[in-house]
């Protein structure tokens, strides 16, 4: 999912590698298919989010898919996946919405209210509070709830200081209490997994959030995680 900014030379070295390893990308170009809802959506004013617009693309797959998708993984840019993909597109979603890895098992904490202000406001509970980065969700139940997601597009942007964290607290206030909660290993935070001092790199989806000065992708090719990202 990509907007206009995307050039055609990015575009062809998306091409070259997904060719080196036998599967091909499809680009959707959200800013054309869905200018309506993009419009729809800046009109509720994100200004005070640090994230831009494009942070809210994964709120339009069903718009984007076609009916014939019923299910979809869905990853960050800033995502490794170093397991067998299988292992997650084979798990029983039941009559949750999605699944997802919840913020708590990240933290290792069982108060985030601090960092996290639907928790704080006891609108969504700790335990139930996940990250967005990477998600497997059944396309036919949220198809569903673009009214839902709409509703707490406007909440989120009403209570402006719910919006740093833009499209995972838009997820959390629809669906917390309908995602089906993920073990760590399909999210892992490589800025967690270096404080907690686990150095091993196989196993895990790892989500490289944070930027580089230690959290999420440096330039030390001593660090496992960075070898993993350049290799």
């Amino acid at each position: 999912m990509h907007d206009n900014t995307l050039t055609p030379n990015n575009r062809d070295k998306f091409i070259y590698l997904a060719g080196r390893y036998g599967q091909f990308v499809k680009f959707y170009n959200v800013e054309e298919l869905c200018a309506d809802k993009i419009q729809e959506i800046t009109a509720l004013s994100f200004e005070n989010s640090r994230l831009t617009v494009g942070a809210l693309y994964r709120l339009f797959v069903p718009q984007i898919l076609p009916n014939t998708v019923n299910k979809i993984i869905y990853l960050d840019s800033d995502i490794i996946v170093n397991l067998g993909i299988k292992e997650l597109w084979q798990i029983d979603l039941g009559d949750k919405i999605l699944a997802a890895v919840p913020e708590i098992l990240t933290y290792k904490t069982v108060d985030m209210k601090p960092g996290f202000r639907l928790c704080a406001d006891d609108i969504v509970k700790c335990e139930d509070y996940f990250n967005s980065g990477v998600l497997l969700i059944d396309l036919r139940i949220l198809r569903g709830e673009e009214d839902t997601i709409m509703n707490g597009a406007k909440f989120t942007a009403k209570y402006h200081w719910f919006g740093g964290y833009g499209d995972q607290d838009i997820l959390n206030y629809c669906f917390s209490t309908r995602a089906l909660k993920l073990p760590i290993k399909f999210n892992r935070c490589t800025f967690f997994t270096r404080r907690d001092g686990e150095f091993s790199s196989a196993g895990k989806i790892y989500h490289y959030a944070g930027g580089s000065f230690g959290f999420g992708l440096g330039l030390d090719l001593n660090d496992s995680f960075n070898r993993l990202w350049t290799n």
